[in-house]
């Protein structure tokens, strides 16, 4: 970046990671601005919000040179407002129009894209930009956000050539956006209107957690906020997948925390799908004899405890579970600090047998230490009774610890081989542990950095995902979700595209999955545009709405 002087001005850190996420989605600085032909909803709430505020702004511009442009939460400009005629016209020749597509992964940085990717306001002045088709242009972006869910419902951008760049932009754009904001708050959907009513009813109650949570809103009162975690959250909605408006349902559930609570939830009538949760916790009684029936423990709950009697003994150990289980990390937790050496059974094809058995013996020949063979299952069978005589002595020698794939996959020779291990640790599949999978997706993002939060509609989505590569396969999406952001929530528009259907589309039965997989196809035949994939399925315009939110369908 330079200045008029040809001096190179310091580059902002907010700049600078900008562009490196732009690189990193394969931007290139000379294409065009990409338009999206899909048809706008002239009635969203977004619209229905800035369309009077726009107004407004229009007769302030008048003679300025400068025009004022919105875009929605996708960051695709759904209106604008221009000075005059000449402006409207140099600013379309740039490719911005109504459809343009402005998010980073998109158009680089620029004053749309990156204040949604950032979540504040942030000034893009001239070379700043990414694409080289605006660098004569100096911008400012705001954030419009929902005054009670505080998401991001559009973003509001002042833009004028470089030449007549203005501090004024600042407090004229945020005045605007605030004005939107206000009209968003008077005009919020009669819908989620209900589910802020039914919760401002009972939100007043005390030792009693009260949560309502829509599809775009969740409120809590100050007992579920210390009660209640994301997980919670995933759960509770999973209570009311099958219920009608109106109905209720109680029931006694274990909290992520382990506590037991009771539980109200009632589906709000209008509310689109929004319900009420009264949630009470119990006490657990002590009973004056020892009880035959005790909570069945988690799966998390079961490993923990098996590794822990693992630790605790010196016999030989066989950790089971499928590809990317955790079983390396479970052998890590078992062996502790304790001195060992490492064979994988993949090395066999690398080194060859003879030299892998040699040098197997050869730490099987110390007296101390753990001895740790992994993927056990790969094993020719000439070697087998080997590592057997080397399980029944090892009372004397190197305790021996194995890793193998699921039990049930097993043949059975290495079936026998694992049963001489007094000590037996099964390692349960990721997709076995829905209730658990949200706490481990917020422990792994903590790992990748600290401050990333996980939100109720991403840990709902990850519940709802299959994951044949278990906790690795859930690493490398988290990482993916965290990337370079500056935002530190990961929402489920941050996950992958495979990883974004929620608990409410893998509930759907057959036939309902079937007619949303049709609206999808024709969807994408027509490019997004509703109008014609309305006609291409044989049905009118509302009902392809009505259908797209019954079936969770997003564009």
């Amino acid at each position: 970046m330079f200045d008029s002087s040809g001096t190179r001005d310091p580059v902002r850190p907010e700049i600078a990671l900008s562009w490196k996420r732009s690189r990193l989605s394969g931007v290139d600085p000379s294409a065009a601005i990409a338009v999206d032909t899909a048809d706008q909803d002239a009635e969203s709430r977004l619209l229905r919000a800035a369309t009077p505020v726009l107004d407004e702004v229009a007769q302030q511009l008048a003679g300025t040179g400068f025009c004022v442009l919105l875009a929605d939460r996708e960051c695709r400009v759904v209106a604008s407002v221009y000075s005059d005629r000449l402006v409207e016209r140099t600013i379309e020749r740039l490719g911005v129009v109504n459809g343009s597509r402005f998010g980073e992964e998109h158009a680089g940085t620029n004053a749309l894209g990156t204040p949604l990717e950032v979540g504040r306001a942030v000034v893009i002045h001239g070379e700043e930009h990414f694409l080289d088709s605006l660098k004569g242009l100096s911008c400012y972006g705001q954030p419009i956000l929902h005054p009670v869910t505080r998401r991001v419902e559009g973003i509001l951008d002042m833009t004028g050539i470089v030449s007549q760049a203005n501090p004024l932009f600042a407090p004229f754009l945020a005045r605007a956006a605030a004005d939107i904001e206000k009209r968003l708050l008077e005009g919020s959907k009669a819908s989620e209107q209900r589910l802020v009513d039914a919760f401002q009813r009972v939100s007043h109650q005390r030792n009693i957690a009260v949560a309502a949570i829509g599809d775009d809103i969740l409120l809590s009162n100050r007992t579920a906020l210390d009660l209640l975690d994301t997980a919670d959250h995933v759960s509770l909605r999973s209570l009311i997948a099958d219920l009608n408006p109106d109905q209720s349902r109680l029931v006694t559930v274990e909290l992520a925390s382990g506590a037991l609570a009771r539980v109200q939830a009632d589906r709000i009538s209008g509310a689109d799908g929004g319900a009420l949760f009264l949630v009470e916790p119990l006490q657990r009684e002590r009973a004056p004899i020892r009880r035959t029936h005790e909570r069945t423990p988690s799966p998390g709950e079961r490993l923990r405890r098996d590794l822990m009697r693992a630790r605790a003994s010196s016999s030989a150990v066989a950790i089971s579970g499928e590809a990317g289980s955790g079983r390396t990390s479970a052998a890590s937790d078992v062996v502790g600090s304790v001195d060992a050496s490492w064979h994988d059974a993949t090395r066999i094809a690398f080194d060859g047998r003879e030299q892998w058995v040699t040098d197997l013996v050869r730490a099987a020949r110390r007296r101390s230490g753990v001895v740790v063979i992994e993927q056990v299952q790969l094993l020719p069978d000439s070697v087998l009774p080997m590592i057997a005589d080397l399980i029944d002595a090892s009372a004397e020698g190197p305790r021996i610890v194995m890793t193998s794939g699921a039990v049930a996959d097993l043949p059975p020779t290495i079936a026998a081989l694992l049963s001489r291990c007094a000590s037996r640790v099964v390692i349960t599949p990721l997709r076995e542990r829905q209730a658990e999978i949200a706490e481990l997706a917020q422990a792994m993002l903590e790992g990748i950095s600290p401050e990333l939060r996980l939100t109720a509609s991403a840990a709902e989505a990850l519940t709802a995902a299959s994951w044949p590569g278990n906790l690795a396969e859930l690493r490398v999406v988290l990482h993916r979700a965290a990337g370079d952001r500056a935002s530190n929530r990961i929402d489920v528009t941050d996950l992958p595209e495979d990883y974004r259907t929620t608990t409410k589309v893998s509930r759907l039965a057959g036939r309902e999955k079937a007619e949303r997989q049709a609206i999808i196809g024709a969807l994408k035949d027509c490019g997004g545009n509703k109008v014609h994939a309305s006609a291409q399925l044989g049905i009118s315009r509302s009902t392809l709405y009505t259908r797209m939110r019954a079936l969770d369908i997003t564009v």
